[in-house]
Formats: structure tokens, C-alpha cells, sequence
């Protein structure tokens, strides 16, 4: 049978797309067709794998037609809705983003101190814990990278036990190459600049350095900075510039503070400016004591012309050099050096012929000769003959016994002047030595003021923390933000419990806003997940407090309590409000055991 090809076939209208639009009177019609050929036709029906086959292509067929048929009306539809879909999906708002620094309570926030320092001059801050901030001369630049000029205002707070972390909202947890750690902190600090309410900016070739109170003495902590956008802990170094209170080092940089005592600062002075200047003094005048005493100078001894050699025999005047013009009939001899001499040179009538100094002075000179355009130069050697050199002979002896009587004079002269310029040098060193003495003994006097002094400072400044206050962890930053001293710890493990919440042994179940776990042994803050039902993980060898807030207000279980509950199996946790007072933050710290 020949193919029939339908070419030009007329469109299709929409009437009719929508007459066969009903796709379940499709798959109706489809199925009832297909049995009814099923039931005529013996041997397609005894093929399971025919039958099997023609199902699913008429499942397709179906699909296909139907996916046609609907396709025009559908584009349509789309077409005339596409505007308001997209309208609408923009309209819609995403869920509200958790904060990744969340402060858990108004209530409880660790304040900034405002501190005004000028770019221009830098300086030191020193904030009431006896932390200090050392700012370098131009060491901020504003958005545009532009050194700013004038006041800026650096905003500093500190952070320094599990209440001071849970207050600040910061987030402990440190995921390490996909290993998650809990932070514990030996200090931790957030420090920010601006000016006229904008922000500035560290300077990339500077450094700000903060000298961190701590209370720790460990040094098993490293250095993080926090970064907001990874929303994860910075390594930064381990931290090894620790200096204890009480050591040498730490010592040294009080009295260099306290110089401001005028008695050490002029004792300092004289050590380090007057006294060297009085000693440098003394040398100056000694050397050019030195310089001034009369140089003898070693008389000229003439030989007498070697055999063989070349003479020239000159006159004229030596008026421009004296060792010559001391002696009669000075005989010239060419030296072996002289490449161009020749005899012809002495059967020449020179014009002019000069003498001037040679390569070696004193010793040899530059005879040149000229003759119209020819020039010669020969180096010379002055000698003298018969009784002209018995003569000079006797002159030089005795000037060279003249020289010898000068020379010894001028050395006695060196040495006196060089034994008066020690003796004198001695006196200033033996002065310097007293002025060392003094300061030694006047710096160790401020020292011991100054170690009281700061002692009973930070004691007062960190009554609400500790009374142990025991190190400076030395931070040198270059660009703002949250830096901590932290050792990290694993994860607890050991057993879990899905807490319940009852407030005051009554039961008034609620269910928290956040909580906050602190592992009073490993010093850790431990936030707790809602998407997990609050889940602990939990050491049982450990201690454990349990921090609830809901509405902004705080609420505590004590480590005691949490092991009674955890011990026994329960799960029922007993929690007491904490006070509304306006210091509610020593409240929790209180209620933490933790001054």
C-alpha cells in the first residue's frame, strides 16, 4: 500500500482543540479501544510481552496527543500570566535571616567605650581593664583609601568569661576542615573605628597592636579573627607574644611608661645624651690635638746614576720642587719602564722641556720633551755624580737624623695627648657608671610602685570577673573587628538529652528562644540548635549550667541542679528567672559561679 502524505493540511482551530481538550474521556476512549481489540485478537492477548509493550506505547501515544493538544492553550495562558506569576513571586518574602551575631538580651550587652585619637599623632589608649591600644602616626584611611585627616573615634569592648560570650551573642563554633570545635577563650575583643558616623579603615602597610588583659597564663591558646561573611573563626597564629604580670618583660614596660618620673627621666638623659656627648667631646678635642702636632718629613736620598743607563743632564731652575733644587748638576737617568726612549732623542735640540711630578712621588718625575710637533715623555729618575753625591750624602744624613729626632718627639707628643684624653674619658665613664646606679636603683623603686599600683587596678577593674588576672596577649591587627584568644574543643560527647523547660518547680512548660549551655570545664560556651529540639550533647564527667532566654528575658539552671536531672535520667529541667536589674549581667555571672 503507498504512503498517503497530508500536505497543507488547514490549522486547526481553537474550537476544535478545545472539543478534544477532555483528557480523561481520552484515556477513556483510548483503553476501551485497546480492549476491544484485545478481545478480537487471541494472539496479541497471549503475548505478555506484546501486551506489555502496547500498554506503555499507548500510555505514550496518550501523552504525547494530550501534551499536543494542550500545548497552544496552554502558551497562551502562560502568556497572559506570566506578568502577574513574576509579580507575585517578587511579592513574596523570604523567611527572616537569623543574625549571625545575636544578642540574645537588650539587657545584657557588653557597651562599646568611645575612645577620640588623632590620625595625624597617634598615640595609646588605655582601656579601663589596663588593656591598651597602640595606634601608629597615619595609620587610618577612609573608604577611597585617603589617609584621614583629624579625630578618629575607636570603639572597643572586651569580652572575658562565659557571660561576657553568652551576652555578646558571638557564635563559639569553629568548623575546621569540615571538624567542628567549640572556642574556649582566654580574651576576646571587638574594636571598631569611624569618623563622622563613617566607617574608617586600618591602612594595609600599618598595624594597630592591642595588648589584651587576660586571665589566663596558658599559653595553649591560638589567635582568631572572626569573619562575618564565612560566618566562621579566622586562624590566625598561635598566640606566643604572652607576657605574665609579674615577669621581667612585663616589668620593663612599666618603668618604660612610668619615665615620666622627672628624676628617672634626667637620670635617663644624662646616661643616654649628656654623659656620651662629654665623652665624644673629649675625643674630638684630643684628635685634633692629634692632627695639629708637627709632621716631620723623611729627606730625599739621591743615587748615583746606574752604568749603562740613558742621563739627560737639564738647566734650569727646580724652583717647584725643593728636594731637587737642594742639589748642583742633578743628572736625569731614564727609567727601564720608558717603552719609546731611544738614542736619536739625544741628538734632538728640544724647544722646551719640562719637568713635572711622576707616577711615584718624590721618587721619579715626568720629563717631557718638545720639538715642533714631536712630544716625548720619559720617566726620570734624578741622580747625582763624584763629588756633587758626597755632598748630598752628607746634607741627607744629616737631615734624615733631623727626621728621626721628630719623628720620636711627635710619637711621646701622640702618646701624652692619647693618656690625658683616657684619663679625662674616665672620669665621664666612671660618672656614667654612678648615673646607670641611680637609674637602676630609682627604676626598680617605680617598678615596685607600679606592679602595686596596676595590681590593685586590675583587681578593681576585673572585680566583676576575676581577681586573677595574670597576662597581656599581645594582638597586632590590621583590620577591625572581633579577635579572640581561643583554644578549641571538640564537640561534647558522651551522652544527650532533650531538655523540657519548667519554670519555678511549677509547670509552666515554655519553650525557649535560645539557650546557651556552659561547660565549666573546658571554659566553653556551647550554643544549642533549635532545628534540633535543643538537643544537649553532654560529658557526664563535666559540669554544665543551661542559659534560657525568652522575651529578652534570662533564665538559669545551675550546674548543681543540671547534674541532679541528668543523673537520674530525667529530662525536666527547673529554671529561675534572673533579676530585671540594670546590672543583671553580674547577676549571671554570679549565678554561673563563675566570680
Amino acid at each position: 500500500m503507498e504512503p498517503k502524505f497530508n500536505i497543507d493540511r488547514p490549522k486547526i482551530s481553537d474550537e476544535e482543540i478545545k472539543k478534544h481538550q477532555n483528557f480523561e474521556q481520552l484515556v477513556k476512549q483510548f483503553k476501551q479501544q485497546s480492549l476491544n481489540k484485545a478481545k478480537h485478537d487471541k494472539s496479541w492477548w497471549k503475548s505478555k510481552k506484546v501486551r506489555y509493550s502496547a500498554v506503555i506505547a499507548g500510555i505514550t501515544v496518550i501523552c504525547t496527543i494530550s501534551y499536543l493538544t494542550l500545548f497552544n492553550n496552554e502558551t497562551k495562558q502562560n502568556t497572559k500570566h506570566e506578568e502577574i506569576t513574576t509579580q507575585t513571586l517578587a511579592q513574596k518574602k523570604s523567611p527572616p535571616t537569623k543574625k549571625f551575631i545575636n544578642e540574645p538580651s537588650q539587657k545584657l550587652k557588653v557597651n562599646y567605650t568611645s575612645y577620640k585619637i588623632n590620625n595625624a599623632k597617634g598615640g595609646e589608649i588605655k582601656h579601663p581593664s589596663n588593656s591598651k591600644i597602640k595606634v601608629p602616626k597615619n595609620t587610618f584611611v577612609d573608604k577611597a583609601g585617603k589617609d584621614v585627616i583629624g579625630d578618629v573615634i575607636i570603639e572597643y569592648r572586651e569580652f572575658h568569661d562565659a557571660a561576657d560570650i553568652i551576652a555578646s551573642g558571638i557564635p563559639m563554633a569553629y568548623d575546621s576542615a569540615g571538624t567542628k570545635y567549640n572556642l574556649e577563650s582566654a580574651g576576646m575583643f571587638d574594636i571598631k573605628g569611624s569618623q563622622n558616623g563613617e566607617p574608617v579603615f586600618i591602612k594595609p602597610n600599618k598595624k594597630v597592636e592591642v595588648e589584651l588583659v587576660s586571665t589566663s597564663q596558658e599559653n595553649r591558646f591560638n589567635q582568631y579573627y572572626l569573619d562575618t561573611i564565612s560566618k566562621n573563626w579566622e586562624y590566625l597564629k598561635k598566640d606566643d607574644k604572652l607576657s605574665s604580670i609579674n615577669t621581667e618583660n612585663n616589668n620593663s614596660k612599666k618603668v618604660n611608661n612610668n619615665e615620666i618620673n622627672s628624676k628617672l627621666q634626667a637620670l635617663k638623659n644624662q646616661i643616654d645624651v649628656v654623659i656620651p656627648k662629654k665623652i665624644d667631646s673629649v675625643k674630638i678635642v684630643y684628635t685634633k690635638k692629634v692632627e695639629a702636632l708637627p709632621k716631620a718629613k723623611e729627606p730625599k736620598k739621591l743615587n748615583k746614576p746606574t752604568p749603562g743607563r740613558p742621563t739627560f743632564f737639564l738647566e734650569g731652575s727646580y724652583k717647584e720642587f725643593p728636594e731637587l733644587s737642594a742639589f748642583d748638576n742633578v743628572i736625569f737617568e731614564v727609567g727601564p719602564e720608558n717603552k719609546n726612549y731611544s738614542k736619536e732623542l739625544h741628538e734632538i735640540t728640544w724647544s722646551d722641556v719640562k719637568v713635572s711630578e711622576g707616577p711615584v712621588k718624590g721618587k721619579n718625575y715626568l720629563l717631557t720633551l718638545s720639538y715642533r710637533n714631536k712630544v716625548e715623555k720619559l720617566i726620570v729618575y734624578p741622580t747625582l755624580n763624584g763629588a756633587d753625591f758626597e755632598k748630598a750624602e752628607k746634607k741627607y744624613q744629616k737631615k734624615f737624623t733631623e727626621y728621626e729626632a721628630l719623628v720620636e718627639k711627635r710619637k711621646d707628643d701622640e702618646k701624652r695627648l692619647m693618656a690625658e684624653m683616657a684619663a679625662k674619658q674616665q672620669v665621664y665613664l666612671a660618672e656614667l657608671k654612678k648615673k646607670e646606679d641611680e637609674y637602676q636603683k630609682e627604676r626598680r623603686l617605680i617598678e615596685d610602685r607600679s606592679r602595686a599600683n596596676d595590681q590593685k587596678n586590675l583587681e578593681n577593674s576585673f572585680s566583676s570577673l576575676s581577681n586573677s588576672v595574670k597576662a597581656i596577649r599581645v594582638f597586632s591587627i590590621s583590620k577591625f573587628g572581633i579577635f579572640n584568644s581561643d583554644c578549641p574543643h571538640g564537640e561534647p560527647v558522651g551522652k544527650t538529652v532533650a531538655p523540657i523547660f519548667v519554670l519555678n518547680e511549677k509547670e509552666n512548660f515554655m519553650v525557649p528562644d535560645m539557650i546557651y549551655v556552659v561547660d565549666h570545664n573546658t571554659k566553653t560556651v556551647l550554643n544549642i540548635n533549635a532545628k534540633d529540639g535543643f538537643k544537649i550533647n553532654y560529658n557526664p564527667l563535666n559540669s554544665y549550667s543551661i542559659c534560657v532566654f525568652k522575651n529578652n528575658k534570662l533564665f538559669i539552671c545551675k550546674k548543681d541542679l543540671f547534674k541532679a536531672i541528668v543523673d537520674k535520667g530525667g529530662n525536666k529541667f527547673t529554671i529561675t528567672e534572673i533579676s530585671e536589674s540594670a546590672d543583671n549581667l553580674i547577676d549571671l555571672k554570679k549565678a554561673l559561679e563563675i566570680i
